[in-house]
C-alpha cells in the first residue's frame, strides 16, 4: 500500500491544519513538487489542485499509523471513497519530483470541479505553484 502524502496547503508543517491533524503523526517529511495547476479559493480561503503542468510546490510526509492517518485526511478533505460526487476533494495519486531528481508516488487531494459543494467556488490561480508564498504576499 501507498504510505506517503503529498500536501500542499493548510497541511504543511506550521500551518493551522497540520497543528490540527497531523502534529505528532509525520514520521519524516522533505519537499516535492507534483504537476496540476494551483488555486486558491478565495471564498473558501485554502488550494486546489486541478489538472496541468504547472509544478506545485509542496511536503511529502510519511505518517505513524498510515490507514488510521489517511482516513483522518480523507475526512478533513471531505473525501467520501463511497460516494466521489459529493466528494470535494478526491484522494488521488502523482508522480512527486524530489529535490535530488529522483521520483516517488504519493497520494494527494485533487479539486472535484463537479461536486455540488464546489459550483460557486472562485478560484484564483496561483501562478508561483506555492499556496503559503501566495497567502504570505
Amino acid at each position: 500500500m501507498l504510505n506517503k502524502v503529498f500536501v500542499y496547503g493548510s497541511l504543511r508543517t506550521d500551518m493551522f491544519n497540520y497543528d490540527k491533524y497531523l502534529k505528532g503523526e509525520v514520521l519524516e517529511s522533505y519537499p516535492g513538487k507534483i504537476k496540476g495547476s494551483l488555486f486558491h479559493i478565495e471564498n473558501k480561503g485554502y488550494p486546489a489542485i486541478i489538472e496541468g503542468n504547472s509544478e506545485i510546490l509542496g511536503e511529502i510526509f510519511i505518517l505513524r499509523d498510515f490507514p488510521k492517518n489517511i482516513v483522518v485526511l480523507d475526512e478533513m478533505e471531505n473525501f467520501f471513497p463511497d460516494n466521489r460526487d459529493e466528494s470535494e476533494y478526491l484522494r488521488c495519486t502523482s508522480l512527486a519530483q524530489l529535490s535530488d531528481g529522483q521520483k516517488e508516488e504519493v497520494y494527494y487531494y485533487h479539486y472535484n470541479s463537479t461536486a455540488a459543494v464546489n459550483t460557486k467556488d472562485q478560484l484564483i490561480p496561483v501562478d508561483s505553484g506555492d499556496w503559503l508564498e501566495h497567502m504570505a504576499g
